[in-house]
């Protein structure tokens, strides 16, 4: 899915054209997500990352006015995996069961990415304090919503009602950060069961909507 924000992170930053811009947005993407390892938060300042990527704070202003902007990118470049996972999970749903299943494997492979990528579990963690984050976690939940819900609505009758429809994406949307940050600190033979447990009322709530 994309992660491209809307309100109220909209185009806050600028993405670069050139080549030589491009590497240096990325240096500055990676000591950003480099120092929010180190420290285990995003409690970062841009002259540090200014000085962790060997660039000028000026070239950093050049394309993150602010630092939510420089936190809303890392976001959206670090969420990406997790956006293309579940994308690819829809375009397999061709029914609630379809989409319990789908949802339970690809809570799996998310689970699995946060663990081998440390800094994403720290972003991630961090959406209820910083005000960045949050903002554009919620972006983020809100588009990936609209898709879910137009997928969903495509094998729900016609009789289902598209509000509920609507709110029923996006609680499956954000109760899945939610549900991961949970599994990550359950025990580990406790997450199979919360995994599947989440994706079992995902099915009921589909079938409420059906009116089955």
């Amino acid at each position: 899915m994309s992660t491209e924000m809307t309100n109220p992170t909209d185009k806050i930053w600028i993405e670069p054209t050139q080549k030589r811009s491009r590497e240096k947005v990325e240096r500055l993407l990676d000591a950003t997500l480099e120092l929010a390892v180190e420290k285990g938060s995003l409690d970062i300042k841009v002259t540090e990352v200014a000085k962790r990527a060997g660039v000028a704070i000026g070239t950093l202003y050049q394309f993150f006015p602010t630092r939510t902007a420089l936190i809303a990118k890392l976001f959206a470049r670090e969420m990406q995996p997790i956006d293309e996972v579940v994308g690819a999970a829809l375009l397999e749903t061709s029914s609630f069961d379809d989409l319990r299943d789908q949802i339970e494997e690809a809570l799996k492979e998310t689970l699995d990415l946060v663990t081998t990528r440390p800094g994403l579990a720290v972003i991630w963690s961090s959406a209820s304090l910083d005000p960045a984050i949050e903002a554009a976690d919620f972006a983020n939940t809100r588009q990936n919503a609209k898709i879910l819900a137009d997928v969903m609505q495509s094998f729900l009758p016609d009789r289902a009602n598209a509000k509920q429809i609507a709110a029923t994406a996006l609680i499956i949307c954000h109760l899945w950060g939610s549900v991961i940050r949970l599994c990550l600190l359950a025990g580990p033979d406790e997450k199979e069961d919360l995994l599947k447990v989440y994706s079992n009322m995902l099915a009921l709530q589909g079938r409420s909507l059906a009116g089955l």
